[in-house]
C-alpha cells in the first residue's frame, strides 16, 4: 500500500492502512480482515490473543486491536455482499480464524485496496444463494434505514412479514437485521464527519437520536469515540469523500 493514516471506501467495504492503537472491546457487523504489511498482528478477544499474520474476525466477536509495532491494513466487509460470505465461511465456530498465506500475499503485494478486492473475489467468490428478496430488501434501507417503519415497509415492497425478513437476514447474514441497519447509519454519520460536520450534526445525518447515542454507537461497534473516528476520516481518500449516501 502506498500511503498511511488513510481510510478508503468501496460500496460494500473499507479499508485503512498504516498504524493501529489501542481500541476499547467492541464488535461489529462487518467482517474484519487484519493483515501485517511487514510484521504479524494481535488481536485480543475476549478469552484468549491471536498473533499471525493475517487475522479474520467475524460479525459480532468481541475483540479489541493492540497498538501496531509495523504498517496493517485493514478491511471491513459488509456481510450481505458476496466477498464478505465467502470470508465468513472462512470462520471458526468462534468466528475468528488466521488466514491463508495467498491471502496475505493478495494483501501485502497489492498497491491499493480496490486491488485487493478484485483478487480476494477473483479467488474465493463462488455462486451462492442468498435470497434475493433480502437482496432487495437490502437496497430499499440503504436508502430508508433511518425512517420509523422502515423494516415494515421493505419487507412490504418483497413479499415478507417484517419477522420473515428479520429471520432471513440473521440466518443469511449472520447479524440481526437491527444491528446491520445501525451499521449502515454508522457509515452514514462517518460520512459527514469526513466532511468536517459537527458531532451533532453526524449524529442527525446518520439517523441517531443524539450525539450521545452516535457515540454509544460508535464505541460499541468501532471501539473508538466519534471525535477520534473523525480525526482518521478527515484524512479519507476521496472515493469517500465524493460517495452519495
Amino acid at each position: 500500500m502506498r500511503w498511511d493514516g488513510a481510510v478508503t471506501f468501496g460500496d460494500y467495504w473499507l479499508g485503512y492502512t498504516g498504524k493501529t492503537d489501542q481500541t476499547s472491546a467492541h464488535a461489529h457487523v462487518a467482517i474484519q480482515l487484519c493483515i501485517g504489511l511487514q510484521l504479524d498482528v494481535t488481536v485480543e478477544f475476549t478469552d484468549h490473543a491471536l498473533t499471525a499474520a493475517g487475522v479474520l474476525i467475524g460479525p459480532s466477536v468481541d475483540h479489541c486491536s493492540l497498538p501496531s509495532p509495523g504498517r496493517v491494513a485493514v478491511l471491513y466487509f459488509y456481510p450481505d455482499a458476496p466477498l464478505g460470505r465467502a470470508l465468513n465461511a472462512l470462520l471458526d465456530e468462534r468466528g475468528k480464524a488466521s488466514v491463508s498465506a495467498d491471502i496475505v500475499d493478495c494483501v501485502r503485494q497489492a498497491s491499493s485496496f480496490h486491488e485487493v478486492v478484485a483478487s480476494l473475489e477473483r479467488k474465493l467468490v463462488t455462486a451462492d444463494s442468498f435470497d434475493t428478496r433480502l437482496s432487495n430488501a437490502l437496497d430499499l434501507l440503504r436508502e430508508d434505514c433511518a425512517g420509523v417503519g422502515a423494516v415494515s415497509r421493505a419487507a412490504s415492497a418483497v413479499g415478507l412479514s417484517s419477522p420473515r425478513l428479520r429471520y432471513f437476514a440473521t440466518r443469511q447474514m449472520g447479524v440481526p437485521l437491527s444491528q446491520w441497519i445501525i451499521w449502515r447509519k454508522l457509515e452514514r454519520a462517518c460520512h459527514a464527519l469526513a466532511h468536517a460536520a459537527s458531532l451533532s450534526d453526524a449524529a442527525m445525518a446518520g439517523g441517531f437520536a443524539d450525539q450521545a447515542h452516535l457515540t454509544r454507537m460508535m464505541r460499541r461497534m468501532v471501539g473508538m469515540s466519534p471525535s477520534r473516528v473523525a480525526m482518521v476520516l478527515r484524512n479519507s481518500s476521496d472515493s469517500f469523500k465524493n460517495q452519495q449516501f
